[in-house]
């Protein structure tokens, strides 16, 4: 058994380091994709389950909460510390490109929703511990369909990639490591996951005008009405949830779980990868950067973004760039209990007496579209 939790530990470290791969490049290619339709099959590929997975391992490695196992007050306050952190590190860098430096307190559309999110579902699986998984998935699955019916449900305090994502982290929390073990090596699935994720990116290439059409539902930011697609509801949710769903059983039957030579340890280090490699492509972007690799024309610009993607990756891999986030979660895990609570909500705070004077026609904004 102890064999095979330090296969497991391998094997998640490669899945980890492939997942944060296909962000980064995701993020490279996705100003181009309307200039290929390569880039555009590659990119819905993508995004159809790089972070539905990143939300299934962190369920799976959240270690199941009790009347002896409490909440770690400590780890919420750095997901959110963390968050705002992104926020203003990606706001220097936009205005070290010549645009206004900007904070959005109560939502984001950029990388820190996840730190946000991800707190919000530890508290959620804190709170419902005593529920049943089974009523849990089912109820979690019915909100992540409903809510795309609701506009107003949108960016603002995370909510719907809250709602939309929960049942892929309670997925995983509700799993253990063995278990998933068990079901991944059984042939059966492996030829199953592996044939489905064959078709899906053969149909992404080959019908792509039908498959990106799913692409807003598969930010999970995005309502039912704002898709191209004919009365979309549910059933649409539910395909996404399955499309994403065997894509990441595909990726786990099938990433080897050996220890790969320098590359499993970069694995351990994809938070850092998570947080610097925005600001990396957001200071490029404001050079002449891309503009230069554009114009050395059709297939070369393409294999040398995609090639950029990946050696950036591996490059905010290092540990040097863990330096900054080990340092500020040793310090809040030093915290006490009501100080963590001050850290959590006092940006909020801040955020509200920024913009008081803005409060008024906010609510009527939201109020606007709860009634729309």
């Amino acid at each position: 058994m102890a064999q095979n939790i330090k296969e497991r530990i391998y094997k998640f470290d490669n899945i980890k380091l492939l997942s944060i791969m296909l962000v980064v490049v995701g993020h490279v290619i996705e100003p181009y994709v309307d200039k290929s339709d390569m880039f555009k099959s590659l990119f819905i590929f993508i995004y159809s389950f790089h972070m539905p997975l990143f939300i299934f391992i962190s369920g799976l490695f959240q270690k199941r909460y009790s009347d002896e196992n409490k909440l770690k007050i400590n780890k919420i306050a750095f997901f959110v510390t963390m968050g705002f952190a992104v926020k203003i590190v990606n706001g220097l860098a936009r205005m070290a490109g010549g645009k206004d430096f900007t904070i959005t307190f109560f939502g984001s559309k950029t990388i820190d929703w996840y730190l946000f999110v991800l707190a919000m579902f530890m508290v959620t699986a804190y709170v419902t511990r005593k529920v049943h998984p089974a009523i849990m998935l089912i109820v979690s699955s019915v909100l992540g369909c409903v809510s795309g019916y609701f506009s107003f449900i949108d960016d603002t305090l995370y909510l719907s990639r809250y709602f939309v994502f929960l049942p892929l982290y309670l997925i995983g929390y509700y799993m253990t490591p063995q278990l998933l073990i068990k079901i991944e090596k059984n042939y059966i699935v492996k030829a199953i996951s592996g044939a489905c994720m064959l078709f899906y990116f053969v149909v992404c290439f080959r019908n792509l005008d039908l498959v990106y059409k799913l692409r807003p539902l598969f930010t999970g930011r995005n309502p039912f009405s704002s898709t191209d697609i004919i009365d979309c509801g549910f059933q649409h949710r539910l395909l996404c949830y399955g499309i994403s769903i065997m894509l990441c059983m595909a990726v786990f039957c099938f990433i080897p779980n050996i220890k790969v030579p320098i590359l499993s340890n970069m694995g351990a280090n994809t938070l850092a990868v998570y947080v610097w490699h925005r600001p990396i492509l957001y200071l490029l972007s404001a050079t002449p950067f891309f503009d230069m690799i554009i114009s050395l024309g059709d297939p070369l610009y393409k294999i040398i973004l995609l090639s950029f993607g990946v050696l950036l990756t591996l490059f905010v891999s290092l540990n040097f760039f863990m330096i900054p986030i080990n340092a500020l979660s040793k310090l809040i895990n030093k915290l006490k209990p009501a100080w963590c609570y001050v850290v959590i909500f006092a940006p909020f705070v801040v955020g509200l007496i920024t913009m008081y004077k803005e409060l008024p026609s906010y609510f009527s904004y939201l109020l606007d579209k709860i009634k729309n």
